[in-house]
């Protein structure tokens, strides 16, 4: 079992949307080869778990996945991968039991990092952290990469929610030689297909409009391929 995550000290950055966009697009790639998906949502919200049971009720996202998938989206619906509401002590008292049924798990963490987190977080084989060009932000970010430097934690980065402003093409330019090595020496830099910087834009009507627990987003500019590429990898 891998365990993956994608998070950052800091809320609003994107954390959850991308867990879910992976952990769906994951699910319906591996479908055909049996691999066991699950995402645990540490939020005492359930926030995920709460969107995932009003989707099973809306007929539109039954329609559309039945568009995408028209031979077997009954199967898929049928055997969606979980979504699991733990706290932390449950994750762990659970964890090898995950391993017995699942190929990969997502973890979804609230935007903070409390002492529980801990042992958590050593459980985690890789991390993808989102950065928004924000100095509060990228402090943050550099906060976390360093712990997680600190606890073996294979960790990269991208650029989420991309603005076209000057601070924003420095951050692109030098952030990674300048800043984030310092702090985590073995950091990646997770690229796109095109070998650059996976840089995602800020497209709120597009994102969050389009987040699903059971579609698959429709990924033409393949930035969550190249998320979930670098996560599985």
């Amino acid at each position: 079992m891998k365990v993956l995550s994608i998070a950052t000290r800091k809320g609003g950055v994107g954390k959850s949307t991308m867990t879910i966009y992976c952990a769906s697009m994951l699910f319906h790639i591996s479908f055909k080869k049996g691999l066991k998906i699950a995402l645990v949502d540490f939020d005492d919200q359930k926030s995920i778990a709460n969107q995932r049971e009003k989707e099973l009720k809306k007929k539109s996202v039954i329609e559309s996945l039945a568009e995408i998938y028209p031979n077997d989206y009954k199967e898929r619906l049928s055997s969606l991968y979980p979504i699991y509401s733990f706290t932390y002590p449950e994750y762990l008292k659970k964890r090898k039991e995950l391993e017995k049924n699942f190929s990969y798990v997502f973890l979804d963490f609230p935007g903070r990092v409390e002492k529980e987190q801990l042992d958590v977080l050593k459980t985690i084989d890789k991390v993808a952290t989102p950065i928004v060009a924000d100095e509060l932000d990228i402090e943050s970010g550099m906060s976390y990469m360093k712990m997680c430097s600190d606890l073996k934690i294979e960790t990269g980065w991208f650029l989420n929610k991309e603005r076209n402003t000057n601070f924003t093409r420095m951050i692109k330019a030098r952030a990674h030689d300048n800043y984030f090595l310092k702090v985590n020496k073995n950091i990646h830099k997770i690229q796109n297909g095109n070998g650059e910087l996976l840089s995602i834009a800020e497209r709120p009507e597009t994102y969050r409009s389009h987040r699903s627990t059971i579609v698959p987003f429709d990924d033409k500019e393949k930035n969550i391929s190249s998320l979930l590429k670098f996560l599985i990898n």
